[in-house]
């Protein structure tokens, strides 16, 4: 099988893969708009990828996809990072007018395609499809001067591109972890919830980011660069079905927050700046529910529970989830994720010195909810892994 066949199966991969993920994605966008901006992003990507396709089952529309594809270039950025932005709000998001200037620059993209159609079609053709820029010498020279121009604006915006998607995987990245901090002041598990796979995938993105970068630069400013276009159209089956599955998968972490939570509300509205600057917390009820905490904690033994909350710990010890937060943040200098989670690593170090069960059994068993995480917070209370602590009792 030749290397343009194979190109080909990957790209029509990508595109069912695509088609599937943003018709469910559309379907759930009726009660969670969250996830409409994925869609785009998804549509996006069709849009830049279908050529091969589009060439051998509708030629007619060639000159159209390439035409299209500067608009698409510029949308994939901020379509992902409102989706990110959906899904670490902490109140139901919704598609709003201020989004629209993030699509500035695909709305300027959208006009050179408006000017380009507007070319006589056999001068379009041969530039895009063929790549035939001679065309130009029998043209009047106005429509050159005019050609040339749009040209150079062309190339400037896709050299501004790289600019955009650095922007926006860096406001990903501080967006990430800003919601991560907000989660472990109101979870005690938040391995579901936080998204680790768009770190992973910003990461891949970076790569091939800079990568495309050096190519556009390059093949742009030198000379044209040639890329396997297995390796890839490889690489884009597995980014796009990252995206499709994970995405579909992922749930915006505070949506029973928004769902009627009042006190998680009350607590993610303090995680400011000026937080706590309201309260009327004084040290006497500080220590008082200090008390309570370790009360719930030692002898009902709360953090058992692998689906523990803010919330929910302030219902049993009936204070405040806000007057909580603040004693844990001020008065006992921890976060609610760090101080459930020591009670959880001392049971646990109970259990490897007298017991013969898998460290797997035993996180399950003190609340964690992965491996992983047991790992993560385990090494950091003692310094050592669970394993070493097992073999030093």
């Amino acid at each position: 099988m030749s290397d343009s066949a194979v190109a080909y199966f990957l790209t029509s991969s990508s595109l069912a893969i695509i088609g599937f993920s943003v018709h469910l994605l559309l379907l759930r966008s009726a009660k969670q708009p969250v996830y409409l901006p994925l869609a785009g992003c998804l549509s996006a990507v069709a849009v830049l990828i279908c050529q091969p396709v589009v060439k051998e089952l509708a030629p007619g529309l060639q000159t159209y996809i390439l035409l299209l594809a500067l608009p698409a270039l510029y949308l994939i950025p901020p379509c992902f990072w409102l989706y990110v932005q959906g899904i670490t709000s902490s109140a139901r998001w919704r598609p709003e007018r201020a989004h629209l200037k993030h699509f500035t620059p695909a709305g300027l993209g959208l006009f050179i395609v408006i000017c380009a159609l507007l070319l006589p079609g056999e001068l379009r053709d041969a530039m895009l499809v063929e790549e035939d820029i001679s065309a130009l010498t029998s043209t009047p020279d106005m429509l050159r001067f005019i050609v040339y121009g749009l040209l150079i604006i062309t190339f400037m915006m896709v050299l501004g591109w790289v600019v955009q998607a650095g922007f926006y995987v860096h406001s990903v990245f501080r967006r990430l972890h800003s919601y991560r901090t907000q989660l472990r002041e109101l979870f005690a598990s938040t391995e579901a919830r936080e998204g680790r796979w768009i770190l992973w995938l910003m990461l891949a993105v970076g790569g091939v980011w800079l990568l495309t970068a050096g190519i556009l630069l390059y093949g742009n400013l030198v000379a044209p660069v040639q890329t396997d276009i297995v390796i890839r159209d490889l690489v884009i089956l597995i980014m796009v079905w990252s995206v499709a599955i994970w995405g579909l998968r992922q749930k915006p972490g505070f949506e029973e927050v928004y769902q009627g939570d009042k006190e998680a509300q009350e607590v993610l509205k303090s995680i400011t700046d000026v937080k706590y600057q309201r309260s009327a917390l004084n040290q006497q009820l500080a220590e008082s529910i200090v008390t309570k905490l370790n009360h719930a904690m030692e002898h009902d033994r709360l953090f058992l529970d692998a689906s523990l909350s803010l919330p929910r710990l302030a219902r049993h010890i009936s204070r405040s989830a806000n007057h909580i937060s603040q004693t844990l943040n001020e008065t006992m200098g921890v976060n609610f994720f760090d101080y459930v989670n020591r009670y959880r690593v001392n049971a646990a170090k109970e259990q490897l010195q007298n017991t013969d069960d898998t460290v797997l059994d035993i996180a399950m068993n003190v609340g964690f909810n992965a491996k992983s995480s047991f790992y993560t917070a385990f090494k950091k209370e003692t310094g050592i892994t669970p394993n070493q602590f097992r073999k030093a009792s």
